[in-house]
Formats: C-alpha cells, sequence, structure tokens
C-alpha cells in the first residue's frame, strides 16, 4: 500500500469513527483499530487529532466541489452559477455524515474549519475550485473588484457554512433567498 492508499483508509477509517461516536470522543486508536492498523500509524500519517479532522474535513470538501462543478458548466451569468454551486454544496455537506457529525458539534466544527483553512490543501482546492473563477469574473466585469479573490472565496465559504449549520427560514426566502440577497449584493460590481 503506498502513501496515499494509507492515509485514504485512515480517513475513512475516521469518517467512520466521526460518524459513529462524533469527533470530540472519537480517539486515536479507536481511528486505528477500525483500520487494522496500529496507533503509532496513525501518528505516523497524522500528527495529531486535529491534523486527521482537518484532513477529513477537506476530503469532504472535495468531493462536494466536484460534485458542484456542474452548477459552473451552464451559460447562466456567473452570480447565478455561484448560487446554484453553494445551494448544491449546502445539500450534499447537510447529506455527509461527517459533515453533520461536525455541525452537530459546533466546538468541533470550528476546530476543523480553523485547522483546514489553515493548510496548504485547503487553500490549494479554494483555489481550484472558486478563486480562480473569482478572479475571472472579476476581470470579465461580473462582481466586485476591489477585494482579492481569495477574500471573497472565504466570504462564500463562511456563509456556505453557516447555512449548513443553520438552515434559513422561510421568512428569509430559505437558503436561496440568503445566498441571493447577501451573496449576491456583497459581490455585485460597484459602480
Amino acid at each position: 500500500m503506498d502513501e496515499d492508499e494509507a492515509r485514504d483508509r485512515l480517513l475513512t477509517a475516521a469518517d467512520a469513527c466521526y460518524a459513529e461516536k462524533g469527533p470530540v470522543r472519537t480517539r486515536m486508536g479507536d481511528i486505528a483499530r477500525r483500520a487494522g492498523v496500529h496507533r503509532s500509524t496513525v501518528y505516523y500519517h497524522f500528527p495529531n487529532k486535529d491534523a486527521l479532522l482537518a484532513a477529513s474535513f477537506v476530503r469532504v470538501l472535495s468531493a462536494t466541489m466536484q460534485a458542484v462543478e456542474q452548477c459552473w458548466q451552464t451559460d447562466e451569468p456567473f452570480l447565478t452559477q455561484l448560487v446554484a454551486a453553494c445551494l448544491r454544496g449546502v445539500d450534499i455537506a447537510r447529506s455527509s455524515p461527517i459533515l453533520r457529525s461536525l455541525v452537530e458539534d459546533h466546538q468541533a466544527l470550528g476546530a476543523a474549519y480553523h485547522a483546514a483553512e489553515g493548510s496548504e490543501l485547503w487553500r490549494a482546492k479554494l483555489a481550484d475550485a472558486l478563486v480562480r473563477r473569482l478572479e475571472a469574473a472579476a476581470a470579465a466585469g461580473e462582481i466586485r473588484r476591489d477585494l482579492r479573490a481569495d477574500t471573497l472565496a472565504r466570504w462564500i465559504v463562511r456563509i456556505s457554512f453557516s447555512l449548513i449549520a443553520e438552515p434559513a427560514t422561510p421568512e428569509d426566502g430559505g437558503d436561496q433567498g440568503v445566498l441571493g440577497n447577501l451573496l449576491v449584493a456583497s459581490l455585485k460590481p460597484r459602480r
């Protein structure tokens, strides 16, 4: 088994443990047992529980980003595509056992988000999925140009995570109303 396969096996075991016990109650030993390896093997690949949780979190987000790719393949304006991608991503994330377990434990979600946000893997995934699109949209005059694309990407992720954790109410127009009114208004070009 190569390094990537070993990491993937450990992440799969971690996801199963998180779904069963929750991220806070899951121990490195639980993940090792589930993966059928010694605990030192887990520590070889992940220096601590936060690093493992962040890697699991990034893996789920990467799969979500792949699943929303079709939202970008339309002739709709950029902001319409963005809202569709966010809505699809929020729906997928809400159905993910790992993200559901994180959302139910706000402390674990915050720890995973901050650990992932600081990782280069997260930044690379976010750049591939969103930053380049935002840069192109800004160059085309479809969104505001006064802020950096990585700043806008962080805004989009934060708004999406707030909707994952707490769905919008019907009075707010649901998730689509929040995204359409808050996100779109925030990103529209400044005149």
